[in-house]
């Protein structure tokens, strides 16, 4: 009797651990009551992140040319970045077309390492979700750029939510350049990830005497450097509820994608290239439907896995014509609908 028992119990442990790695994470939607104006909405997350602490320059900012413009932009940042990662051409942009631009923080991000650690990836789309949500108080009309993971978040935005106008992403995250990164997740894996690593901590480099090295001194203060390897969950988390085909078909939107790659050897050293156009080429499918005519995808072939900030070697000037070639193709399209 006590070996039935024994039996029954690891068959239902068995069972478990399996459904836990095939099932995908489970989103938790929180829905806040949120400020009847953006200002007050604004004031609210910058008091936010004051309380927290947030780093000078990775708080909220708002670019502001009138109550409201044609169009608002609203721009998201990466995994462990900041709103440097898209500023420096994002704020061309909006200067270029005076549209009221909005750049969020995205929870556990320009603080420190320790509340990064502790984030969900539902922490994550809510914030995204949140922020949406008002962005219709800064223009008519929306335009979302994302980076790396807020290229994701990005893309998972606009297929819920086909009333988008446009999306712009910057190398998107679909999935890591080296897939054993998925490990993260699988049980046990984080203890031998952390084995394997040296510690709990993965730190990174910087050699400003490298001839290879891509970032510039003084990006320190707006990435984290060292980060956990426990605030990987929060990522493959989101890869694996939204990094999906039936996510993709339902980006319905026009699309601008640019990614870094020149050749086999010379691409995105972080995010999978195939995967993003892979992601690219399933938009807007669902159905049998056609992809929006306004989509391009551009190789940017002078960069790095960042390409819009001041802080990283890459041609900017290229992704800044390539967005306003976009834009200006989305308000033509929409002047003629």
């Amino acid at each position: 009797m006590r070996k039935k028992i024994i039996l029954i119990v690891l068959v239902i442990g068995v069972g478990a651990l399996a459904l836990s790695v095939l099932l995908p994470p489970r989103y938790h939607q929180k829905e806040s009551k949120l400020p009847a104006t953006f200002d007050e909405f604004y004031q609210m997350k910058l008091k936010q992140s004051a309380d927290l602490f947030a780093r000078p320059g990775n708080e909220e900012r708002l670019i502001r040319f009138a109550d409201k413009t044609d169009y608002a932009i609203l721009y998201i940042h990466g995994y462990g970045a900041s709103r440097a990662e898209g500023e420096l051409v994002v704020d061309q942009i909006a200067n270029q077309f005076k549209f009221n631009t909005y750049y969020m923080r995205l929870p556990g991000h320009g603080t420190n390492v320790e509340d990064q650690a502790k984030t969900t990836f539902s922490d994550l789309i809510n914030g995204v979700e949140e922020t949406y949500s008002m962005m219709h108080h800064l223009g008519n009309k929306v335009i979302i750029i994302g980076t790396s993971m807020g290229g994701l978040l990005t893309t998972y935005l606009a297929s819920r939510h086909p009333e988008i106008d446009a999306i712009i992403l910057a190398s998107p995250f679909y999935d890591f350049k080296d897939s054993r990164v998925r490990l993260a997740n699988e049980p046990g894996m984080m203890k031998v990830l952390e084995m394997v690593n040296g510690g709990p901590i993965r730190k990174s480099t910087f050699d400003p005497n490298d001839p290879t090295e891509t970032n510039i001194d003084g990006y320190q203060a707006y990435w984290y450097q060292n980060q956990y390897l426990e605030a990987l969950r929060a990522l493959e988390d989101l890869r694996e509820y939204a990094a999906n085909k039936a996510t993709f078909e339902q980006v319905t939107v026009p699309v601008l994608m640019l990614y870094y790659y020149k050749d086999e050897e010379h691409q995105d050293g972080t995010a999978s290239v195939p995967l993003m156009l892979q992601a690219f080429s399933e938009f807007g499918t669902a159905s049998g439907k056609k992809p929006n005519p306004l989509n391009r995808a551009v190789a940017i072939e002078q960069g790095d896995h960042v390409l819009l900030s001041q802080w990283v070697k890459a041609d900017h000037e290229r992704s800044r014509q390539e967005i306003i070639r976009f834009i200006q193709d989305v308000q033509k399209a929409g002047q003629n609908k």
